[in-house]
């Protein structure tokens, strides 16, 4: 019991700014991390159901509520994910060697490509966000706060069943740390769980984003493979972002 709590206490005090009580990094306590990592997409979802009850309810105007809807999934993980994004985009469109993308996706400097595509992003879901805000419901909120859970089903996936491109860095830590045959079976019971959910929900919303999910795990495994060598903290990042975006243009859409 002991471990799973340390493994529950390392997953939310890495993935989110929750406050969760001290414990100490070893290999003993991280076998269950992606165990839980799809909670934190729940604790994401629950204030986004929160946030449009109070915009509904005292009539929030469609610009502030898409702009706090985006903002809301980064003040809560601490902006871990889209930093992985910058990261990944300042890679993969610096053209470089295999070396050269890894070394570039260290650097704690944000270059040209992290701020431009960060801002594409960001624009996007703003775009998205108020579109939903205009027809949104609880059944629609629901759905997609079940994309918050399996975007990071389909990234703790990456994580624990792609060799690592680099011997360091949290990824690394964290896929040699992990009881892997678990927590690769645990995530499959998420995202079927999950998928499940999205269908009874809205079936037709739940086929198109299986469609596009299925399209980027495919993609996304060729790219880490052909231009990484694998899977980096700083790619898993990348794949989640994607894969609620994705999520997000599905909701909206149907």
């Amino acid at each position: 019991m002991k471990k799973i709590l340390s493994s529950f206490a390392i997953c939310f005090s890495t993935y989110s700014r929750i406050p969760m009580p001290h414990v100490s990094w070893e290999a003993s306590n991280m076998g269950y991390i992606f165990t839980f990592f799809p909670l934190v997409g729940l604790a994401v979802g629950a204030v986004q159901l929160l946030w449009l009850w109070f915009a509904q309810t005292f009539a929030i105007n469609t610009l502030l509520y898409a702009v706090a809807a985006t903002v809301i999934p980064i003040l809560i993980t601490g902006g871990i994910h889209l930093d992985g994004y910058m990261d990944t985009c300042d890679a993969l469109f610096s053209y470089g060697d295999r070396e050269k993308k890894l070394q570039i996706m260290k650097d704690p400097n944000a270059g040209a490509f992290a701020v431009i595509y960060c801002g594409v992003y960001l624009l996007l879901t703003v775009g998205l966000f108020s579109q939903l805000y205009l027809a949104a419901d609880w059944k629609t909120m629901a759905f997609l706060g079940c994309g918050y859970l399996l975007s990071r089903s389909i990234s703790g996936s990456f994580v624990v069943r792609m060799a690592c491109a680099k011997n360091s860095g949290l990824a690394y830590l964290f896929h040699n740390g992990a009881d892997r045959k678990f927590s690769q079976a645990a995530l499959m019971v998420w995202a079927l769980l999950l998928l499940a959910a999205l269908f009874l929900l809205c079936w037709q919303r739940a086929l198109l984003t299986l469609v596009l999910l299925a399209l980027w795990i495919f993609w996304f495994t060729r790219l880490a493979k052909k231009q990484f060598g694998g899977i980096t903290g700083d790619l898993a990042g990348f794949a989640l972002e994607i894969s609620e975006l994705l999520i997000l243009l599905a909701t909206v859409i149907l």
